[in-house]
């Protein structure tokens, strides 16, 4: 089972900016812990930036946010999977 948070917070985020206008975040650190990203899901661009959905290695899941405008990164929902050890 995994644990939902919603939220919005600032995170520090390593990318590769591609031509295509398509943004690959690589890791991201959240809450004092870098994650490396294992996985990338859908992007998609609303109002507030463009939005990236990210697995890591242990199966979470990330939405991340790039705000071009304001050049800052913020992190929306996490599904994290609890440990079972």
């Amino acid at each position: 089972m995994d644990d939902i948070w919603f939220g919005d917070e600032a995170v520090a985020v390593d990318a590769q900016f591609l031509s295509d206008g398509e943004v690959r975040p690589t890791a991201f650190t959240w809450r004092g812990r870098q994650r490396a990203v294992a996985g990338l899901g859908r992007q998609w661009v609303e109002a507030d930036g463009r939005h990236v959905l990210v697995v890591v290695p242990d199966g979470s899941r990330f939405e991340l946010c790039l705000n071009s405008a304001q050049s800052n990164w913020r992190l929306l929902r996490a599904w994290e999977r609890q440990s079972l050890a």
